[in-house]
């Protein structure tokens, strides 16, 4: 396909869209809230990709072989490993106080990559 004719094809796409997109807008003229749909929709969002480092963390209890299991231990081992994981990740938890609210809270949160390394290594 030579120059010219590669003009006119890229040239009948665009007046295709054009011509969607016209249409598209008469269509959502008299809803506000369809309009802002669309233009969320059709707004370029400008991302920023970053690498991350993740940390797994892992807790392990053995099950004795020659013991039976039932649902009683295993939910007693669960409970252990959960608590081990849970000992490994406090230190990552970020608190916040906010006491502009009529009642005041404290917000925690944990974010499972760090960027840019880890703060605290824990092992176990």
């Amino acid at each position: 396909m030579n120059a010219r004719q590669q003009k006119k094809r890229l040239k009948k796409q665009i007046d295709k869209l054009q011509l969607d997109n016209d249409l598209m807008r008469r269509i959502i003229v008299d809803s506000p809230t369809m309009q802002e749909l669309y233009d969320l929709y059709n707004k370029p969002l400008f991302v920023t990709h970053t690498a991350m480092q993740f940390q797994e963390y892992r807790s392990r209890r053995f099950l004795a072989p020659d013991r039976p299991y039932d649902a009683g231990i295993i939910a007693l081992l669960k409970q252990e490993v959960t608590e081990d994981l849970l000992d490994a990740l406090k230190y990552h938890i970020d608190y916040k106080l906010d006491t502009e609210c009529i009642s005041p809270n404290i917000t925690a949160s944990i974010f499972v990559g760090i960027k840019g390394g880890t703060r605290n290594e824990c092992a176990f």
